[in-house]
Order: C-alpha cells, then sequence, then structure tokens
C-alpha cells in the first residue's frame, strides 16, 4: 500500500492551496463547497480513510463517492468513514461538500440551564477543531468499490464484540448507463464478503437498510481481551464519547483484488453489568400477570382507583418493547411513553418505573429495563442520562456530560425489599458503586454539594439554575446510604461504613449551604452566595433521602400545604405557584405535576414521620389521575396542577405514571412498607379504614393483610404461608408480632 497526494486545497470558487498535511483541512465557519486535487500515478484502487467534525458529501472526478449525515445528537459528533474506489493515472479533482456543524437547539439555551455549557464548548472546539481529515493510500489493482461508515454500535455474542458498520456499494457509479437492463433491480452486483482477524462479518436477514446500504457487523474484540479503558476518577475531557481503543483489519473479498484497511474500534460498554449479551426473557399473559400480583384491599370511599391500579399495569404491559438482538441491549424492556419518546430509554424514568413494577417480581421480567441500564455503563463508572434503543447508543441533548439522577441503586433495593433477592444486590453493586465514585469525582464542588444542568437532571425548562443543587446533593446523600445498606447486607462492612461517612458528609454540606432561612426551603446556591429564590418541587427531595432536620421539615410541610405555594388543585406543582416563571397550564417543569417528583416528596413526609400529611397528598393526587383517566382513557407523563387535566405538554402513556398507582397505593394510601430480606413487613393503615392487600409477595411468604375497624378498635387480621415479623404503627407506637404460617390477629 503506497500513501497517495493531494496536492492542492481550498473553496470552490477562489484560488486552491498547497497542501503539506490532508489530516487537517481548514473548513471555514457555514456551509461550503471545497476542491481538492489529487496526483496519481498510475491505475489502481485509492483508500481514503476519511474524518469531519460535519455532514458531508464527496464527489471524485463529478461521480458521487461519499453522502453521510452527522445528527446533532450524535454522541461522537463526528463522521469517521472510508471509500475504496478504482483511479486511473492523472490528476483527479475532488469536491466536497459540508453541512453546518451540528449544535444543540437554541431553546437548549434559552430554557435548559447549565452552568459549564460554554466551558464544554470552547473545549469541544479545541478536541475536536473544525477540520476535514482525509488519509489517502493507492493499491495496485482493481477492488470492489464501496464507502463504508464505521458508526461505534456493538453487540456481543458468545463472547465475541461486534461493530456496525453501514456499507454503500458503489459500483454502480463507476459504470456507464446501461441499455442491456430492464431496471435497477436487475443489476448484477459483485458478491463481497467482509471480515477481520477475529472472522467474517455477521449480517441479519434484513441487512438492507436503504437503497444502496447495507448494514454488517464485524468482529473487532473478544470480552476476554478487552482492557479497561479508564477508572473512575475525575474526566479530562470536556464531555464524554466513545472513545477509538485501536484497529482491527478489514478485508475485503470478492472476485477482485482483495484490499485490507484499519477499522477503529470504539470501546465497549457495560464491563460490570449483570448481562451484556442479548437473551430472550418470557413477558407474562395478562392472565399470567393478574395471577401473580398483590390486590389492594380499600375501604368503599376510594374503591374507584382499582381502575386505576389496573391501568397502570395494563399500560406497562402495553410498553414492553423488542429490540433486536443487533441492538446492543441485553433483552426487551418497559419503553419510556407510548407517545413520543419512541426510541429513547432515560436512567430516571426507567429507574422510577422499575419501582413501581417491583410489585409484580414473581411473574414480572423486574430487571430487565434496569439491565438495559446496566449494559451502557462506560469504563469509570459514567451512565448516560438517555439512549437510543435502536442500536444502544447514548444520544445527546446538550453539550456536556449529562447524568440522570443516581436512583438505580434505590430502584433495585426497591425490588429486594419485596423479593429478598441478596444475589441481584451482590451483581449490580460493583456497578453502582462506580457510577457513585464517577458522580462523586466530577459533579462535586468544593463545599460537598452537587451540581448538574436542567437536562441532566430532568428537570429540561425549571428556572433552577445555580451552582450547588438540592436535588443531587440529595440524591448523592441517598444513594450512599443505600450502598450502605446493600454493603451491609452482602457483609462488606467497612464499605459499609464508608458509604455512611460519605452520606453524613452530603447531609451536612446540603443542610449548611443549600438551605435558603430567607425563603426556608432547600434551594439551588449562587456563584456570588445566596439562592435561587424559585422553590422547585426537588427542594421536597431532602426529605426522601432522610438528611432533614425536624424543624425544618414543618418549614417544608407548610410550604407543601401552602395554596399559594404548592398545595394546588393536583398537588405538587413542579414549580410553586408565587414563581414568576409558573405557568398555569403546566409548560413542562414550569407548573406541571410529575409522577416521579411527587413520589420523592410524598415519600419523603412519609420518612420524616409525617404519615398523615403523606397519605393526604397521596390521595389528592390518585384522585386527579384517576379523574383525567375517566376522562381521556389513558395516564400521562405530567399533569396540569389547576384542575384535573393532563399538563399541555405531555405525552400519554408514560411509564413512570405508574408510581402512584402502584407503588404509592401499596406503601403511603394503605401503608405497607417490605422488608424481605429481614422477613419483615411494617404497617400503618390509616384508623377506622378497611384497608391492605391480597396475594402481597414479601419474599417466600404470600400474605393476605388488612385492618378490620370495629366499635372496640381496629383489628389487623394476617394470612401468610410462612414465617415472617409484622410491625404495625399506630399513633407513632410501633407493635411487633410474629406471624406464624396460618391465620393471625392483633388488636390495636
Amino acid at each position: 500500500m503506497e500513501d497517495i497526494s493531494l496536492v492542492s486545497w481550498g473553496l470552490k470558487g477562489k484560488d486552491l492551496q498547497a497542501v503539506s498535511d490532508s489530516h487537517h483541512l481548514p473548513l471555514t465557519p457555514g456551509v461550503g463547497r471545497y476542491l481538492g486535487k489529487l496526483e496519481c500515478t498510475e491505475s489502481g484502487t485509492l483508500i481514503g480513510d476519511i474524518i469531519s467534525p460535519r455532514p458531508l458529501r464527496i464527489w471524485m472526478d463529478n461521480i458521487l463517492i461519499v453522502d453521510e449525515p452527522l445528527w446533532w445528537r450524535s454522541f461522537q459528533r463526528q463522521v469517521r468513514c472510508a471509500v475504496i474506489i478504482p483511479v486511473s493515472a492523472g490528476d483527479i479533482l475532488l469536491e466536497v461538500e459540508v453541512g453546518e456543524r451540528p449544535r444543540h437547539p437554541e431553546y437548549v439555551d434559552k430554557s435548559c440551564p447549565s452552568r459549564n455549557r460554554e466551558n464544554v464548548l470552547k473545549a469541544l472546539m479545541e478536541t475536536i477543531p473544525d477540520e476535514l481529515s482525509l488519509d489517502l493510500s493507492f493499491v495496485k489493482g482493481e477492488s470492489i468499490q464501496l464507502s463504508l461508515r464505521y458508526l461505534p454500535g456493538q453487540f456481543i455474542r458468545d463472547g465475541i464484540v461486534y461493530q456496525e458498520v453501514v456499507v454503500r456499494e458503489l459500483e454502480r457509479c463507476f459504470l456507464p448507463p446501461s441499455y442491456d437492463i430492464r431496471n435497477i433491480m436487475d443489476w448484477k452486483v459483485t458478491p463481497y464478503i467482509l471480515r477481520t482477524d477475529l472472522g467474517r462479518s455477521y449480517e441479519t436477514g434484513d441487512n438492507a437498510i436503504s437503497s444502496g446500504l447495507r448494514r454488517v457487523y464485524l468482529p473487532v474484540a473478544t470480552t476476554f481481551d478487552s482492557k479497561v479503558v479508564r477508572q473512575a476518577g475525575p474526566e479530562n475531557r470536556p464531555e464524554p464519547r466513545l472513545e477509538v481503543i485501536g484497529t482491527v483489519t478489514l478485508t475485503t473479498e470478492s472476485g477482485k483484488a482483495p484490499v485490507s484497511i484499519k477499522m477503529p474500534v470504539y470501546e465497549t460498554l457495560g464491563r460490570l453489568a449483570p448481562k451484556r449479551e442479548f437473551t430472550e426473557i418470557k413477558w407474562p399473559t395478562e392472565t399470567e400477570l393478574w395471577s401473580g400480583l398483590p390486590e389492594p384491599v380499600l375501604p368503599e370511599e376510594l374503591t374507584h382507583f382499582h381502575k386505576l391500579y389496573r391501568e397502570a399495569w395494563a399500560m406497562i404491559m402495553r410498553l414492553i418493547r423488542h429490540p433486536k438482538p443487533e441492538s446492543g441491549l441485553p433483552n426487551s424492556y418497559i419503553t419510556t411513553s407510548g407517545s413520543g419518546f419512541t426510541n429513547e430509554i432515560f436512567v430516571w424514568d426507567s429507574s422510577f418505573t422499575a419501582m413501581a413494577t417491583a410489585y409484580g417480581w414473581r411473574v414480572f421480567p423486574v430487571y430487565a429495563t434496569l439491565d438495559v441500564l446496566y449494559s451502557r455503563q462506560f469504563d469509570g463508572g459514567y451512565i448516560h442520562r438517555e439512549h437510543d434503543v435502536r442500536d444502544g447508543q447514548p444520544i445527546l441533548f446538550e453539550p456536556d456530560f449529562s447524568p440522570n439522577p443516581p436512583i438505580m441503586s434505590l430502584a433495585d433495593l426497591a425490588i429486594a425489599n419485596l423479593s429478598g433477592n441478596i444475589h441481584r444486590l451482590r451483581l449490580v453493586y460493583p456497578a453502582l458503586a462506580e457510577n457513585y465514585k464517577w458522580l462523586e469525582a466530577n459533579r462535586r464542588l468544593p463545599d460537598g454539594t452537587y451540581w448538574t444542568t436542567g437536562l441532566a437532571n430532568g428537570l429540561d425548562n425549571s428556572p433552577s439554575l445555580g451552582e450547588g443543587y438540592p436535588d443531587l446533593t440529595a440524591q448523592m446523600a441517598h444513594n450512599a446510604e443505600t450502598l450502605g445498606t446493600m454493603a451491609t447486607i452482602l457483609g462488606k462492612y467497612d464499605e459499609a461504613k464508608d458509604w455512611y461517612r460519605r452520606r453524613d458528609d452530603t447531609a451536612a454540606a446540603l443542610n449548611k449551604y443549600l438551605w435558603s432561612e430567607d425563603v426556608q426551603f432547600y434551594c439551588t446556591s449562587l456563584p456570588g452566595g445566596g439562592h435561587n429564590p424559585n422553590k422547585v418541587v426537588t427542594g421536597f427531595w431532602p426529605l426522601w433521602a432522610g438528611v432533614v432536620p425536624p424543624e425544618r421539615v414543618e418549614a417544608l410541610a407548610f410550604h407543601l400545604k401552602n395554596p399559594a405555594s404548592f398545595w394546588r388543585h393536583h398537588p405538587i406543582p413542579s414549580l410553586s405557584a408565587d414563581s414568576p416563571f409558573y405557568e398555569p397550564d403546566g409548560n413542562y417543569w414550569l407548573g406541571s405535576t410529575w409522577a416521579p417528583t411527587n413520589y420523592a416528596a410524598i415519600k419523603g413526609f412519609w420518612r420524616a414521620g409525617k404519615t398523615e400529611l403523606s397519605r393526604e397528598t397521596a390521595l389528592r393526587h390518585l384522585q386527579c389521575m384517576w379523574e383525567v383517566l375517566e376522562d381521556t382513557g389513558f395516564l400521562w407523563e405530567n399533569y396540569c396542577a389547576e384542575r384535573s387535566a393532563p399538563g399541555n405538554i405531555a405525552g400519554k402513556d408514560y411509564s413512570w405514571s405508574a408510581l402512584g398507582p402502584i407503588a404509592l397505593l401499596f406503601e403511603v394510601i394503605i401503608g405497607l412498607e417490605p422488608d424481605a430480606i429481614h422477613h419483615r413487613l411494617r404497617f400503618t393503615p390509616k384508623p377506622g379504614w378497611h384497608t391492605g392487600a391480597k396475594n402481597y409477595p414479601l419474599g417466600p411468604c404470600t400474605i393476605n393483610i388488612y385492618q378490620e375497624p370495629s366499635k372496640n378498635g381496629d383489628r389487623v387480621v394476617v394470612e401468610t404461608d410462612y414465617q415472617f415479623e409484622l410491625e404495625v404503627v399506630r399513633n407513632g407506637m410501633v407493635k411487633t408480632i410474629t406471624c406464624n404460617r396460618g391465620r393471625n390477629e392483633l388488636v390495636l
């Protein structure tokens, strides 16, 4: 193989300049056309490796040989491709057209705050300069004519890592128009095979993705010899991307001369994941599902919530999706939404959904969607907020690292509290610990609080811009506590002690720096001191983390019950109604009521001992959801806080909205708190209610439990097939009994 020279380069219509290095061809701002001239001393095959930070087309002697888009959400921010084409001796004219350099939409800068965005954009221009790289070489003989787009999509089968390549067949482009063929479907294409040192390409039956395009997967590595790319620690990159960690030799085989080129190999995700290779999993039929689910027992005035409960599970069943094995995902999963985010999966959406579906753990694949998230983890612990389920790739929406709230630990522990599955905790603990360490190294400020962005924390257009954020700071305290609980369960006592120390340190920073004495609320800190005056719903999140001093619990309760603030028709709006930015119709995070933040706040007040306030808020939340279900037939992404209606920007059939009708129904309205790992169940029923659950799945126990009101006081009746400890809470006092197999009763 010999190098071939690009002798001149420049904008079309201007004088061409001599070129000394074709790896750094400058591009000017905006759309443009460029000309270049090659000198070839003999006929043969030209091989070109191309890297561009912009979408581009390339013509060679007026024949289109490259036509590659670059999506503005592409995680790589670059086109990497190659061409294999015939050339004749003499001068060869290249014409290159480039589009605008992809950039996030203007509304992201306007509506989705970030303290770090300008720094990232500046650093990106340095690490990915605005220039075209052409690496040109020549081999003798005529080869198959192809254009190859190298993509980072990968999947693993039998320990072999396969990587995606999109192939454009160019053979017809170099032939004169034909009068021998009826139409192009009759055109005979030279058959060819692509292979690497590890074997030939893998193709699916539907590998033709568009006219003239084929998708193939080439073996590039084995899971046994793949090296760790990075350790958890401070990042030296402006933002994450899948790094090229090496090359393999890609060889063409056809009836023509073979060609070997260096194919870039991207890093592989999910080293610590419970599952990496695709497997089929069984989802229950409707009959199987209902036979294994718990049934809420509700007082007469709340029996209409049964419809809400059943619709939540019906929606979840509608949201089951089955990706192709080549997607890189380890199995099928619950998608985010039935409308809107059809190809996207998010970390916090999926984690909250898993907290709801946990109640079906005996018949429902409760780990499936979480396993998709774990399989997307980078070496070093980072997990991106959003992925495209078609190829498993992370996708951008803004510059900067964008991790969603780190609540996968809470989701897995919620399932363990129902199932008692300690083995699962052992599988996921390393990945969760690594993720925590990445956040600690890259999101922790010198004062011990944590920063995030409007898109990373999931609050998009909320007016929450600042330095330290109460939500991520509280989430990291909660995450550390949860990892400490897992470590204790797994017998890692020294690690547990360290996690609890981290929890305490983060809680201290939260309470010192993110509590506004003026507002009497947890608020984002500002660079020059003071706090962002807007009361955002995530200011309640520290309650769920269990880190709020008692006197501040009362202040937060006051804000919740204040009609001018958060106690609207459908509580709890994402932004307090007394904010100048509050919008009555919602406008996403400027006032809509959301299932996940309601769950966090309601569970937080419950944890802080405000059980009746928590129950009252949950009842009002579910009542409004039921009224909207009656009116529209759907559960929605978010709701209007001013009336029983969807938010004005809301998708229907949204997975995390199952949280209220399932998890809040059992945990707060009925008052059941499972701890299957310790064979324990806590019951805090509202006095005077006939309430409880049938077929409740606590580890090996199947439990019927309910409170029976009577003139002489309430009585708790339990039927179980295995022994467990029952704690019943009444008036702040806890009564504990051992429930043996059979029927048990406790008079309150």
